[in-house]
């Protein structure tokens, strides 16, 4: 009953939401359009991406993330698959992750950073070296990585976090709600690329044990965070293989996800201070979020469930509003010392629905910031 309301107000009575809540796509192309310029500077000389960046200080952060550093050459490897001026920035920081980041052992190549190596990272490596206009140069380095993930994968289907394990104790369960869907979704477009059918049953095993941990048996092991990236590799599975399980699960967890969505306060936010177990308020999660309810979304549409595409499609929209409004401009940065190094930039988050850009709390850019609210419109202008 509550479900057929909700699908009622949301077809017929679209004055629920502020105008302003909803965004276009001419607004989302030109918010992509800033973010990418901003983008590209941001990679340094040495060939990687500035990771963090106080903007009231003026100051780069010493600190640094594998995973979001790669997750930033992935978005890099694909804007020069698609345009030919970026070749050389992609190359260089390609040449700076193989000299400084890779270590090779028997048949396998993984990331190794501050004395681990994390599945994660790996799989935002395997993701990079898919998409680049490059993978034919790096096919056998491809397919190392390849090897190092399943080294990862244990017989059910489950998965390690660690392939180098650190030297402090970590949950390991905790970490998977990442890492697990990251390396699906690394290993679904490798198999793309290849067409290993060997490979493709790996995969499914591992997507059906994770459908049985993260769906059926959502109210005993939910966390937000796994929620997107298995939405983009389930439905990739589904698209390759037309198994209603995947989409049905997909729409079990980008349900459950929407619950998080603020509706009244900071509109279109992933926060609900009522689960602060689920972390701080975050643009980093807003943009990947968005992203995984714009994959929701296509199979909404693919499978011309009315109910599913209006729901996600008003979501992802009010999403997109609350992330331009993190948004750097050359109006908004103008009391910042070098406004230059922000324009485009997303920052963080902000305290207050109104809160100005000249507010410290929030205002600093992470890489992974920018490059996941990139990643979110580029899926949504795509359908």
């Amino acid at each position: 009953m509550i479900r057929i309301v909700f699908v009622f107000l949301v077809l017929f009575f679209p004055i629920f939401l502020n105008a302003d809540d909803i965004v276009s796509k001419e607004l989302i192309k030109k918010s992509y359009k800033e973010a990418q310029s901003w983008f590209l500077r941001s990679l340094n000389d040495k060939g990687v991406f500035n990771y963090l960046y106080d903007a009231h200080l003026d100051s780069f952060s010493t600190k640094n993330n594998a995973i979001r550093q790669l997750m930033a050459s992935r978005l890099l490897a694909e804007l020069a698959s698609k345009d030919r001026k970026f070749l050389e920035l992609h190359q260089k920081n390609l040449n700076f992750i193989f000299k400084h980041w890779i270590v090779k052992k028997d048949n396998t190549s993984f990331v190794y950073l501050y004395d681990k190596s994390k599945l994660g990272s790996n799989a935002m490596f395997l993701r990079t070296l898919t998409v680049s206009p490059f993978f034919n140069k790096y096919k056998i380095e491809a397919e190392r990585v390849k090897n190092a993930i399943l080294k990862g994968v244990n017989k059910d289907g489950s998965m390690n976090p660690f392939l180098v394990e650190p030297n402090y104790r970590y949950s390991k369960d905790y970490l998977l709600t990442f890492y697990s869907g990251e390396a699906l979704v690394a290993l679904i477009e490798y198999y793309e690329k290849v067409k290993d059918k060997k490979l493709l049953e790996v995969i499914k095993k591992s997507q059906n044990f994770y459908i049985e941990k993260y769906a059926k048996n959502l109210t005993e092991n939910y966390y937000p965070a796994y929620v997107p990236w298995h939405t983009i590799s389930l439905n990739k599975l589904y698209k390759i293989t037309k198994n209603k399980q995947y989409s049905n699960a997909i729409f079990i967890l980008n349900d459950k996800l929407l619950e998080l969505q603020d509706r009244h306060m900071h509109v279109g936010r992933f926060f609900n201070p009522e689960t602060p177990q689920y972390g701080n308020p975050h643009s980093s999660s807003d943009g990947v979020y968005t992203e995984g309810l714009s994959y929701a979304l296509e199979i909404a549409m693919l499978l011309n469930d009315e109910y599913h595409t209006n729901v996600y499609k008003e979501a992802v929209e009010i999403g997109f509003s609350y992330l331009r409004s993190l948004q750097y401009t050359k109006e908004n940065s103008i009391h910042l010392p070098s406004n230059e190094k922000v324009i485009g930039a997303f920052r963080i988050r902000r305290t207050k629905p109104d809160a100005p850009f000249s507010e410290r709390e929030g205002s600093n850019i992470r890489i992974d910031s920018t490059q996941h609210i990139m990643d979110a419109m580029n899926k949504y202008l795509s359908l």
